[in-house]
């Protein structure tokens, strides 16, 4: 293997490191975190808050018709009881008892309607709670072909960095340093030969250049682009 063809295999193999290592953090990201089950979950929390906020609002007002139905009560007693026979007084606690009639009418009515929104938001938090748990399955289901899958492209990684390594040892160290440096600013850093053309830059490459290129004596760069040209 020529020194231009030996850049180019671990060109080939650090272009498919590359690669793998950009599916693995697709994948490992995928198993991370899931952005529609966190924004499910998330709507299904404020479902919950809001359920518990109504319900604490309708247990109020049921209590205080409660209240007023007691007091009702009370007054209904002592006004026909028999035990207040003051005229006076007695017009008070009717005129009181009327007051507290409309008030009754009033919250209760409230408690109702608070009722009717307890009802109405249990049935969202129950439609949001199945809409968490349908993507929980569907996301368990999902779970092991990525892990098998990270499995995989881990494994392939794992050898391809070995041949890497094995690859840059047999390699002059010369050779590597001018790869990275063409590498950094440049991709491919090592191309071939489109005919009498540079396929990097597609520009011509000279007659002796091509010479050398083909039998693989030395290093031969194009004189346009800088790449390294290989057979």
């Amino acid at each position: 293997m020529s020194r231009a063809s030996a850049l180019q295999s671990l060109q080939q193999i650090d272009d498919r490191i590359a690669a793998l290592t950009s599916e693995i953090a697709t994948v490992e990201a995928s198993l991370r975190g899931d952005p529609e089950l966190d924004r499910l979950r998330a709507g299904e929390a404020a479902a919950q808050e809001q359920h518990r906020t109504l319900g604490a609002g309708a247990k109020l007002a049921e209590l205080d018709a409660a209240s007023l139905q007691a007091r009702i009560r009370e007054l209904d007693r002592r006004l026909y009881g028999g035990t207040v026979r003051n005229p006076a007084e007695l017009m008070e606690m009717q005129r009181e008892l009327e007051t507290l009639g409309a008030k009754l009418s009033t919250a209760e009515d409230d408690a109702l309607e608070k009722m009717e929104q307890v009802d109405e938001s249990l049935a969202h938090l129950q439609s949001t709670s199945a809409a968490v748990g349908a993507r929980e399955s569907q996301r368990n289901a999902a779970m092991e072909p990525l892990r098998s899958r990270l499995g995989s492209l881990t494994a392939e990684r794992e050898i391809l960095n070995a041949e890497r390594d094995a690859l840059r040892a047999d390699t002059d160290p010369g050779d590597l340093s001018l790869y990275a440096r063409i590498a950094a600013h440049r991709r491919p850093a090592v191309t071939g030969l489109a005919g009498e053309f540079c396929a990097g830059c597609h520009m011509p490459v000279s007659n002796e250049e091509r010479r050398a290129v083909r039998t693989g004596t030395g290093l031969t760069q194009c004189a346009n682009c800088d790449r390294i040209l290989a057979p």
